[in-house]
């Protein structure tokens, strides 16, 4: 199996949660690909924060990682609303990521006649949201957008909730509206394509770990990668399905390292 690069994954692979408590193996993998001259992205689904900031978090827990080495949803989601003509959004999601979109000019309101509802992680989701969104998307035929495509999301506590591409599809069933709605996160056309011209050679040499079966290890896999498989995260090795078979399955970095003899 020749690898030649890799998409990391960041929640479950790198960090154990979103208050960015790293897995005590992550930094010695990170400087072991850098002092290999071994090329790396993290491709992470995360919609809270952009990737200077992400960047700065693992640099402050000893991850050497610049936001270069970055690659998020908040990287294309600005150049997307703005090709496709939205002014006025109505966002779930946090604060961070509404200060991001203002900065880039956009006007955030809490009202249902906007141009667009924007689907991200909402620690702070509550009733009244939900009925904006769905009269924005119902009733004033606002598109929908996603920052990912997320069935299932891992909370710090160890317990579960409804990824974003969970909820978006949630509102894609009750209006009868919006079936194809954008989404910025990976497997997405627009995050595939950036992120793979940032290698200097094809996908069927690039391999992604991850702990997520379904959007990453299952998608990716049919468009060529190599699929590491993390039991670090929200799925377990119970959760493997009969119709996909990640191509390798490790328990922690260290052991992936080992795998590779990367010294």
């Amino acid at each position: 199996m020749e690898i030649k690069g890799f998409l990391i994954d960041l929640d479950g692979v790198l960090v154990k949660d979103k208050d960015f408590n790293i897995f005590e193996d992550a930094p010695e993998f990170i400087k072991k690909l850098r002092s290999n001259y071994i090329p790396f992205k993290i491709a992470t689904n995360n919609s809270r924060l952009p990737p200077e900031d992400i960047a700065k978090k693992l640099k402050e827990k000893g991850i050497p990682v610049d936001k270069e080495d970055i690659f998020s949803p908040l990287s294309l989601a600005p150049k997307v609303l703005n090709e496709d003509g939205i002014n006025s959004i109505f966002v779930l999601g946090e604060d961070t990521l509404i200060n991001y979109l203002k900065q880039y000019g956009f006007k955030i309101v809490n009202e249902p006649k906007v141009d667009a509802v924007l689907v991200a992680q909402d620690r702070h989701l509550n009733f009244d949201k939900l009925k904006i969104a769905t009269t924005a998307l119902k009733r004033h035929s606002a598109k929908l957008y996603a920052m990912n495509n997320n069935l299932l999301s891992q909370d710090g506590d160890g317990l579960l909730f409804p990824g974003v591409g969970a909820i978006s599809k949630m509102f894609v069933y009750a209006c009868t509206c919006n079936e194809n709605y954008i989404h910025f996160g990976k497997m997405s056309d627009i995050y595939n394509k950036y992120i793979f011209q940032s290698f200097d050679f094809p996908p069927d040499k690039i391999a992604i770990i991850s702990d997520d079966l379904y959007v990453d290890l299952a998608g990716y896999k049919k468009l060529g990668l190599k699929t590491i498989f993390l039991t670090t995260g929200k799925y377990q090795i119970t959760d493997i399905k009969e119709n996909f078979e990640p191509d390798l399955i490790f328990n922690s970095l260290k052991e992936l390292l080992n795998y590779l003899e990367i010294k």
